[in-house]
């Protein structure tokens, strides 16, 4: 398992960040594979050079074929324009509309997408530091078997749980609240047959909630408009399915981190769900899915209409 190395503290913004087992895929040129650039380490340290001039990379010889079969291979950054299993899955994030671009101001930054690769169980950090504000998590895995995906902070303890993927080369899509106080950090868990990709995206791209939206699997969508009624339903793709949507709004850089609200959950008949929507800017988080999803935006009914939960029938309460 590749780690990271922790250091004494938060590093300095003015110097150097020394980041272990991680490096970047070289960019275009005609000896982009053979010429070797500055790495992260020396000589004199005793550090392998993995930097912008490592010839490792998906699809490279470096642990390919039957020598490297079954065996890790480091984190490291990628060009998704080189080619391999992830490219065709890998669209370019879209340009936002005006009226998107203003709403997503106070939700996060924008930045280039950062692609990383690795094949096996992983604890690393990328080079890159993001502004403060949500981005979007996307990644997929070769093979079957266990494949889970954390975030951690600075002493390597867990931070916040990215979830699993069951399904080989199909993206799952999380949305996660970051500080910019150091790079983003994560550990993966998996064989190390499993090969897997990580993508980190602004959520200036992400598609329009408005009056309804449709679609299978995990999403982020951005909802824009006033409070009102978030009415998810789901067709199963597999017995025993289940629908979970949240929310994320803005927050204070540096406030403690609040929970998603929760918009709308259901694990059986009729996977039907309906659920309070704040008022917007918001993101609309499809947590899980298993089939195709399906939600609408109504207005607020009044609360003499609201029909309270099993709870709520219980203890004598009214509908949310």
């Amino acid at each position: 398992m590749t780690e990271i190395s922790k250091g004494e503290g938060p590093p300095d913004p003015g110097r150097a960040r020394r980041i272990e087992g991680v490096g970047k895929s070289p960019g275009p040129g005609p000896d982009r594979h053979t010429a070797p650039g500055p790495g992260t380490g020396s000589a004199a340290d005793g550090t392998p050079a993995t930097g912008a001039g490592s010839s490792v990379g998906v699809g490279s010889s470096a642990g390919s074929g039957p020598a490297g079969e079954g065996t890790a291979r480091p984190p490291h950054r990628i060009d998704p324009a080189d080619g391999g299993w992830w490219a065709d899955p890998i669209a370019p994030s879209t340009a936002p509309t005006a009226e998107a671009a203003a709403a997503v101001a106070g939700l996060g930054g924008t930045f280039e997408d950062l692609v990383y690769a690795g094949r096996g169980g992983a604890r690393f950090a990328m080079a890159e530091t993001v502004p403060h504000g949500y981005v979007l998590v996307e990644f997929a895995r070769t093979g079957r078997g266990h494949f889970d995906l954390d975030s951690i902070d600075w002493d390597g303890r867990p931070a916040v749980d990215l979830g699993d993927s069951d399904t080989s080369r199909r993206f799952e899509r999380r949305v996660m609240w970051c500080d910019n106080l150091y790079p983003l950090r994560f550990r993966v868990d998996c064989d190390d047959r499993a090969e897997w990709v990580i993508v980190i995206r602004p959520v200036a791209g992400v598609r329009p909630l408005g009056e309804a939206a449709t679609g299978r699997g995990t999403e982020v969508l951005l909802h824009t408009g006033a409070a009102g009624e978030l009415v998810s339903r789901l067709s199963p793709s597999k017995p025993h399915a289940s629908l979970r949507v949240q929310g994320h709004g803005p927050r204070r850089p540096g406030a403690p981190a609040p929970s998603p609200a929760l918009l709308g959950t259901t694990y059986g008949p009729p996977l039907r769900a309906t659920g309070r929507l704040p008022e917007g800017p918001l993101l609309v988080e499809v947590r899980e899915a298993d089939g195709d999803w399906s939600l609408e935006v109504r207005e607020p009914r009044p609360r003499e209409e609201r029909r309270p939960g099993f709870w709520g029938r219980l203890f004598g309460r009214r509908g949310y």
